[in-house]
């Protein structure tokens, strides 16, 4: 380890700089998050994919900032054959209590002068797990203890920092292996990430910020590691699904979900904001709209899913009924009688989701059967779901019950019984993922009732939510996304073209109920500006930078003609275009890198739609 001294200039720059990048990256490349192993630090970090000089062997270099000008240079340390690598930082080199700043270079970097950007930057702080602070000696009370010794006793306890530092808002909090957001383990520090047990800013929930907005944002603003949700553009930004909260910049013409508590779900373009045909009072949905609203902070589906949420409206819970508009989109079916086969073209509509006895046939045939294993002609139970004309099959996720996974059958918010009402939900193996059950308990069932969730499989290529093409794509996974938006936008999910009735308002729109045109393939889910968004030629204001456009021309020329909240992933009525091509002027167009296919509209890039 060697000390580095630097004036003061030069650390006020550096932090200037280094405040102005923190959120340099929609999702740290680097995965640079320090954890706390012991009273050290241990700081895991891989190689960029997308830095082509980040190979086995590159090295890397650490650098520790602290209070009173303190600073370390650590490494350097060499990427092992799998692109990854890591510090460890002795508790010798740390006091505990004090809040580092981190950052990752590499070491070929000038790292005697200090200048440029660091590749990462996180914070890391060490806790003790005792109470020796407990004693602060600008504590005028006095006492006289067993030695006779006269001590100051630190009554208010501002000099308190006891193991979780329940009262300080250091938000990195678990130890090492032990995550954050679910996938617990049963000696879970994590909890103290989010919450406070006697300090807490917010509420029953105890949240050590002032709302769910503000705890979410203090780590995920770019200053710990964590997944930036507001980093500004990047090039690799218009090919991710999520977008930026960071769209404030003047003249970008920037459009955002409000996810901070001052809107209401009701506000939804959409959704539930208009009088109930059945009802005299107008109906609302009163919930704030926040991060919470769309992210289970402790945990959904799996780890790689974002957690979101599997119930993001609560419609797994309303019994679906045509009494009134508020339970037409309700995604509880009670008392159903089980098919004994599945259902034909002519099956008349009785609910939009409906459960038959079917046999798997050739399992491998079946992306779904074959994930799960299931045995070529096995008997199964597969929900089917209306699509308009007739039931196809379904593969939405049933959730299981409003417990843990071995809670009592009796509280499941999906069973299956036989004939004498016998709960046989156990005689066959259930995958609550996709909705289907199999095994030879399926001959016996009778009735059912199941609570239909949502479980988008997400991914960076967008593509793979509509072209089955493309590696990684995964059948309705681009109609589970479009169910999520519509938990909110309740209108917009459409089957048809011509389906011109909705829950609250008629009017004729895309058809969104499919793979092919999911709601992200012309929406951001976090937020949209002029540097995200595409012309319909898929080119990005980098991309016209790089081809020599001044980036004043090439912002100009992105900009949404019609500033609105859309969070459109094109620029203006482009967003047509991405999908339908460019009309009459479509081939004869030389910037043009791609031709219709034979017998379809518009676009190879828009899947052929």
């Amino acid at each position: 380890m060697s000390k580095i001294k630097w004036s003061f200039s030069l650390i006020l720059a550096i932090f200037l700089v280094g405040i102005l990048s923190t959120a340099a990256f929609a999702k740290d490349p680097y995965s640079f998050k320090p954890v706390q192993n012991g009273m050290g630090l241990y700081i895991p970090f891989t190689g960029n994919s997308a830095d082509s000089a980040d190979v086995p062997g590159k090295s890397f270099s650490l650098i520790i900032k602290g209070p009173d000008n303190y600073a370390a240079l650590y490494g350097p340390v060499a990427l092992d054959t799998n692109k990854k690598g890591s510090f460890n930082i002795p508790a010798s080199d740390l006091k505990p209590g004090v809040v580092y700043n981190l950052e990752l270079w590499h070491s070929s970097d000038d790292l005697k002068g200090v200048s440029g950007i660091p590749l990462s930057k996180s914070t890391g702080v060490v806790i003790d797990s005792h109470n020796d602070k407990m004693l602060n000696t600008n504590d005028p009370t006095t006492k006289i203890n067993a030695e006779g010794e006269t001590i100051r006793i630190d009554k208010d306890g501002s000099g308190l920092l006891n193991e979780n530092a329940t009262g300080f808002n250091n938000t990195r909090k678990q130890r090492s292996g032990q995550k954050v957001h679910g996938f617990y383990t049963n000696n879970t520090n994590s909890c103290a990430s989010c919450h406070q047990t006697h300090t807490a800013a917010n509420g029953e929930a105890l949240l050590f910020k002032d709302g769910v907005y503000s705890t979410c944002s203090a780590c995920h603003d770019g200053t710990t590691g964590a997944y930036n949700s507001f980093a500004p553009a990047t090039a690799e930004t218009p090919e991710e699904i999520a977008g930026t909260f960071d769209v404030k910049t003047e003249g970008h013409n920037g459009s955002l979900h409000e996810a901070d508590g001052s809107l209401q779900v009701s506000a939804a373009p959409g959704g539930n904001i208009n009088v109930d045909a059945n009802s005299t009072s107008k109906v609302t949905w009163g919930q704030e709209f926040d991060c919470a609203s769309c992210h289970a902070a402790h945990g959904s589906g799996t780890s790689a899913e974002n957690n979101l949420n599997l119930d993001p409206m609560g419609w797994a819970q309303v019994a679906y009924s045509t009494a009134n508009k508020d339970t037409q989109n309700g995604k509880l079916f009670k008392d159903l009688t089980v098919m004994s086969s599945a259902p034909t073209a002519s099956t008349p509509f009785s609910t939009p989701f409906i459960v038959a006895k079917v046999n798997s046939g050739d399992s491998s045939k079946n992306f779904f059967y074959n994930r799960a294993k299931v045995p070529s002609n096995s008997d199964v139970i597969q929900t089917f779901r209306w699509d308009g004309k007739k039931y196809v099959a379904d593969y939405s996720l049933w959730l299981r019950d409003k417990g843990h996974v071995n809670a009592p059958l009796s509280n499941a918010d999906t069973f299956f019984k036989d004939a004498s009402s016998t709960d046989i939900t156990n005689t066959m193996t259930v995958v609550w993922k996709d909705g289907f059950a199999f095994g030879a308990g399926v001959s016996n069932v009778d009735k059912a009732q199941i609570a239909i969730g949502i479980d988008v499989e997400t991914t960076n290529n967008i593509q793979t939510l509509f072209d089955s093409t493309v590696t990684g794509y995964v059948p309705d996974s681009g109609l589970q996304m479009s169910r999520y938006c519509t938990s909110c936008h309740t209108d917009y999910l459409s089957t048809t073209r011509t389906n011109d009735t909705g829950v609250y308002t008629t009017a004729h729109r895309h058809a969104t109920a499919q793979d092919r045109l999911t709601c992200v393939r012309c929406h951001f889910a976090h937020g949209s500006e002029a540097q995200i968004m595409k012309d319909a030629n898929d080119q990005t204001y980098f991309e016209k930078v790089e081809a020599g456009m001044t980036p004043t021309a090439a912002l100009d020329y992105l900009k949404d003609p019609n500033p609105s909240s859309a969070l459109k992933r094109y620029t203006g009525m482009a967003v047509c275009y991405a999908c339908h091509g460019q009309g009459e002027q479509f081939l004869g167009n030389p910037n043009n890198k791609e031709r219709p296919v034979s017998g379809q509209p518009g676009s190879v890039r828009g899947s052929n739609y």
